[in-house]
């Protein structure tokens, strides 16, 4: 049996993605809609305010794609607000779902909790899910679910699936080093000296800005120059010019996203993402069989809410096992089964 223990600040950015925050655009909204299945109940009427856009490819997608796909098996119906990022904002929105009749409403993003409180105790009939930080989980009511997600394992699926790929010195390009992600570059240094002990870190190089492609871009080759042979990165907006310098250079990326770039398959092995289809399937049925309620979902590698995505084998990662998708897999189910520990403890 295999022990990791180490320490981690317990405050999670639960509007991260990857190791990082997704942007916020101006305000937009977009709506569909679902029929019902044959033979089936009606469907439910679900909304979602989303902190920021729809098809970010990152943190908000991870609640879009599993409601539409709900949505096309007649199981619901959605409504989807992007671009909600104040407690003004969101709680009259809040409210007009709940006047709607909806029977769920969902708040996708740690500014949107507290807004999601507050209207819940106005609208006992209504249900709603908020997101947060580890304490969120202790925080449920009758009519409001919670859940996050182990940031610190995030980070440790991205240094452990990093180091399979045999590459270093390897260079991380982020926006920002902030309490949120902390705990998962401290978790991705661990992991990787697992998969590939001996590997060299340099320095990281944190941009200030996520949304700067060439800030980004000048960045990694920088790390380029300095001799990394992999990028680690976090799925912003700046990811295509981190991709543009990836593939100049002939080296390969983790973390970034693939609808970033169209050059994105060439260099980038993977993305962590946030797996929910799971989670809101089991909402749904406890909606249905009206067991809704004062329960938590703590998203992780053995439960297989976090999960690699985006998979890609490069020229310049030769050895990138083949068959990584299988490897993570049996690496969840010893989670799963306490073969293997990770002990990482809040504090």
């Amino acid at each position: 049996m295999s022990t990791i223990t180490r320490k981690f600040l317990g405050i999670i950015a639960a509007s991260a993605v990857v190791l990082g925050a997704s942007a916020c655009a101006s305000g937009a909204s977009a709506e569909s809609g679902g029929a019902d299945a044959e033979g089936a109940d009606a469907p439910l009427k679900i909304a979602v305010v989303l902190g920021g856009l729809a098809n970010d490819g990152g943190f908000n997608q991870y609640i879009v794609d599993p409601v539409r796909l709900l949505e096309d098996e007649g199981l619901i119906e959605a409504q989807i607000r992007e671009s909600v990022t104040t407690s003004a904002e969101a709680e009259p929105i809040l409210r007009q779902y709940a006047a709607e009749d909806f029977d769920l409403v969902i708040g996708w993003g740690l500014g949107l909790s507290d807004s999601i409180f507050t209207v819940a105790a106005e609208e006992p009939e209504t249900d709603f899910i908020a997101s947060g930080a580890a304490d969120i989980l202790e925080r449920t009511t009758d009519n409001v679910e919670t859940w996050t997600y182990d940031f610190a394992q995030f980070g440790y699926l991205t240094g452990w699936v990093a180091g399979k790929a045999q590459l270093s010195p390897y260079g991380i390009v982020d926006a920002v080093l902030a309490p949120y992600n902390e705990p998962a570059y401290e978790a991705l240094r661990i992991a990787i000296q697992e998969t590939n002990p001996g590997a060299v870190e340099l320095e990281p190089i944190f941009t200030g800005d996520s949304s700067d492609s060439q800030l980004a871009n000048q960045a990694t080759k920088t790390q380029i120059d300095r001799g990394a042979e992999l990028i680690v990165t976090a799925a912003y907006e700046n990811n295509q010019g981190i991709i543009s310098a990836v593939k100049e250079g002939g080296i390969a990326v983790i973390g970034a996203s693939n609808l970033a770039s169209a050059d994105a398959a060439e260099v980038n092995l993977g993305i962590v993402k946030i797996d929910w289809t799971p989670t809101l399937r089991e909402i749904v049925q406890r909606l249905n069989d009206g067991s809704f309620g004062n329960q938590g979902y703590n998203l992780g590698i053995a439960n297989k809410g976090l999960v690699l995505g985006d998979i890609n084998f490069p020229k310049s990662a030769p050895e990138f096992p083949a068959d990584i998708e299988e490897q993570i897999a049996e690496l969840a189910e010893k989670l799963a089964s306490g073969e293997i520990r990770l002990d990482i403890s809040n504090g």
